[in-house]
């Protein structure tokens, strides 16, 4: 992500520009923007689950005991890990289908299995990143550093 944020802004700047300032275009560039802003997407997903960023509606689990809402948090990643699961094996299938028949990009003419790969890429890694939060369900988050006074 750190490379692929500011590929994609340097991009369409670029191309922005270009397209102002000439009378031309760059046609590979909405390609390179919109494929950056998959794979930043799918492995921004996954750490979001790391950070535990995601929406979600706590009203219900708030209501419960304490001790019952770690059997909801393993509830939830399990869902999270079988729906990822699903989504990267299925995803799998269709990368399958595009290399077989050598499918590529309009503009940059690249495969376009690379493309697709963002989506199996960060299925994984949300699943991975669930399995290493179900091993943090029930332990209390970590302090935070306190601001240091008089700095």
């Amino acid at each position: 992500m750190l490379v692929l944020f500011p590929l994609m802004v340097i991009v369409v700047f670029v191309a922005t520009c270009v397209r102002y300032l000439t009378v031309m275009s760059l046609p590979w560039a909405e390609e390179v923007a919109r494929y950056s802003m998959v794979w930043i997407a799918y492995i921004g997903a996954s750490l979001g689950i790391k950070r535990n960023a995601h929406l979600g509606v706590e009203a219900v689990l708030l209501l419960l005991p304490q001790g019952t809402r770690k059997y909801f948090d393993y509830l939830r990643y399990l869902i999270i890990i079988l729906f990822n699961v699903l989504i990267a094996y299925y995803t799998f299938q269709i990368i399958q289908s595009q290399i077989s028949t050598e499918q590529v990009s309009p503009s940059l003419r690249i495969p376009m299995w690379f493309a697709y790969g963002a989506v199996p890429v960060g299925a994984v890694l949300m699943a991975w990143r669930c399995i290493q939060m179900i091993g943090q369900v029930g332990k209390p988050a970590p302090a935070a550093a306190s601001p240091k006074k008089g700095g």
